[in-house]
């Protein structure tokens, strides 16, 4: 198991971890239905980690969630991934179902061997972190009218990092380690994959995987 597994399996600033929180299964799910119903439900304050970036000295930044919010994250990609699904473009390939960084490479392999013969390599620094929040809400909206939702959606972008003793309120930015950063990233960068499409360009987009640096 890899860093990221361990870090994302362990406990969050509330310090349970998935093990426990199974213990207490269904009175745990019947209390997170009741505050969401309620409109009392608060994230809580996500604990950065760091695990190993390959090839680098550097560590990458992990934004860990506490499991219940985690389970919270999980149940609203159900329902807004099918919905971010149908608008994104085929040649999107990071953390989208039944694809992948190897679904990538194939594909660039296939367009060499069909004659492409120019090839532009970018790379987006600390992307996760510098997304603004007021955007990419804005993109949410084009598609999610429930307001509930949204007020929910926009409480994860904002609730509290807890670094060791430091204690901080990002001002942009999804967080990596979070569930629904991937598929959020995914939207906020859907209109450069419509953009090169329409310019007639053809742009294999992957996010490099946590899990393979």
């Amino acid at each position: 198991m890899g860093d990221f597994q361990v870090a994302i399996r362990g406990a969050g600033t509330d310090h349970e971890n998935v093990d426990r929180f199974e213990q207490k299964l269904e009175e745990n799910i019947n209390k997170l239905s009741e505050e969401i119903r309620t409109e009392a439900y608060q994230p809580r304050p996500i604990k950065r980690t760091y695990i190993d970036k390959p090839g680098s000295r550097e560590k990458r930044p992990l934004g860990i969630p506490t499991v219940r919010d985690r389970v919270v994250q999980s149940a609203i990609r159900l329902v807004i991934e099918p919905i971010f699904e149908r608008q994104f473009r085929p040649h999107s390939y990071g953390f989208r179902p039944n694809r992948g960084c190897k679904d990538a490479l194939r594909e660039v392999e296939r367009m060499l061997k069909a004659g492409y013969t120019h090839v532009v390599d970018a790379d987006l620094k600390a992307y996760f972190d510098s997304i603004p929040h007021g955007r990419l809400m804005q993109d949410v909206q084009r598609y999610i009218a429930d307001g509930r939702l949204l007020k929910l959606i926009e409480s994860f972008l904002k609730q509290d990092v807890l670094d060791g003793l430091a204690k901080w309120t990002p001002e942009t930015g999804t967080p990596q380690g979070a569930v629904i950063s991937p598929l959020l990233a995914n939207l906020y960068l859907h209109p450069v994959d419509q953009a090169m499409e329409e310019a007639g360009y053809t742009m294999i987009r992957r996010f490099r995987c946590w899990t393979d640096g």
